[in-house]
């Protein structure tokens, strides 16, 4: 199994989108997408990687053919296949990896506020055991660099659900999703010695995009295959 976290930094991209987007649907030029795709591509050493079309949701798909390019309308994937790398982009919300090294399963997911709240990652977890008789207890999970608790300022009316995660600071209210994301594994069964989480705020560091930090702007990606 490898993964990987890509930086924005690299590509061919110009600015706003600078370098490394991977992303076609921000309005950078096709071809210079493409051939940062190209790049990320010999980064993770994949014959084909595997977008989404992420729209805040919860449906999971299952990958079963290795020329597959991109599915439609869905925030995670699975798959045991090999030579390709499935892949989620974000700038500022948490990419996550899981990997079942008994039964040689991979996954991704995208895990935005909406898609914490729905338990995505929970329900990728559920998908890999019912498709692939995966057993909690043997998956590994990994949260990429995303906007952290210091940075993600939201109003009273988003707060439910999330009671637990928030902290005010100078009468502004701040949301953990991270933490509440990792509850949730543990809560299903994961082991904490399997969750991972990667400690850097995109909208803080700037070699990763933030949509809160520049508006206009792109997105990375993190990527797995076997």
């Amino acid at each position: 199994m490898k993964y990987l976290f890509r930086d924005r930094f690299g590509g061919v991209s110009q600015k706003p989108f600078d370098s490394l987007n991977l992303a076609l649907h921000v309005g950078d030029n096709a071809l210079h997408v493409e051939e940062n795709r190209e790049i990320f591509a010999k980064d993770i050493g994949a014959k084909n990687l595997v977008f989404m079309d992420q729209v805040h949701g919860d449906h999971i798909e299952v990958i079963r053919d290795v020329n597959i390019k991109k599915v439609l309308k869905t925030d995670a994937m699975i798959s045991n296949l090999k030579d390709i790398a499935l892949c989620v982009m974000v700038a500022d919300c948490i990419p996550v990896l899981f990997f079942d090294e008994v039964k040689n399963v991979i996954g991704v997911a995208h895990a935005g506020r909406s898609g914490v709240k729905k338990k995505i990652t929970v329900k990728t977890i559920q998908k890999m055991i019912s498709e692939f008789s995966s057993k909690t207890q043997d998956i590994k999970v990994i949260l990429g660099p995303s906007i952290q608790k210091c940075c993600y300022e939201v109003k009273k009316d988003v707060v439910i659900g999330f009671e637990n995660y928030i902290h005010v600071k100078n009468e502004k209210i701040y949301l953990d999703i991270v933490s509440k994301c990792i509850d949730d594994l543990k809560n299903f069964g994961v082991k904490s010695e399997n969750i991972e989480a990667v400690p850097v705020c995109t909208r803080c560091d700037k070699k990763y995009f933030s949509y809160r930090r520049d508006g206009s702007t792109g997105r990375f990606c993190g990527a797995i295959k076997l």
